[in-house]
């Protein structure tokens, strides 16, 4: 008798414990995410601004075409050859496929760039080995231009 007792004089406690308990917010977010924000003078672009690289770029993504980084700008072609314009000079060449299909490799004089390719941006890669998944930046995102 003394347990059942116990237990409905802490039922109304427990209740009441339960209902200060730190509530979680739910934001929801409008449908067209290719929107920018600004958060404490910080620019924030959207997920969908940046797809991912495709798994094998080469068959499954329409590459072809200029993309462009503020003034830069690449234009690549089916028959393995790009025009590069960087820092008002501008260079052509082959480029290399790498064995995963999904990144290229320029090499501009003394200079190697690596681009993972994605549908309708290229990633400037620091380097060979850099991943291809995970968080890209407008800084190293080239956006394919109507052509």
């Amino acid at each position: 008798m003394r347990t059942q007792f116990a237990l409905v004089a802490l039922a109304p406690l427990a209740l009441g414990m339960a209902a200060c308990g730190k509530k979680e917010e739910t934001v929801t977010t409008p449908d067209d995410t290719t929107a920018t924000a600004t958060t404490a003078g910080t620019p924030t672009t959207a997920a969908t601004d940046f797809p991912a690289v495709a798994a094998n770029a080469r068959t499954s993504v329409q590459y072809a075409g200029t993309y462009t980084n503020g003034a830069n700008s690449l234009t690549l072609n089916t028959d393995d050859t790009y025009t590069l314009v960087r820092d008002g000079k501008t260079s052509n060449g082959t480029f290399n496929w790498y064995s995963d299909n999904s990144r290229i490799l320029i090499r501009d004089g003394g200079t190697t760039h690596v681009f993972a390719i994605a549908n309708g941006a290229l990633y400037k890669l620091a380097s060979a080995d850099a991943p291809t998944t995970g968080t890209m930046t407008a800084e190293q995102t080239w956006r394919r231009t109507a052509n």
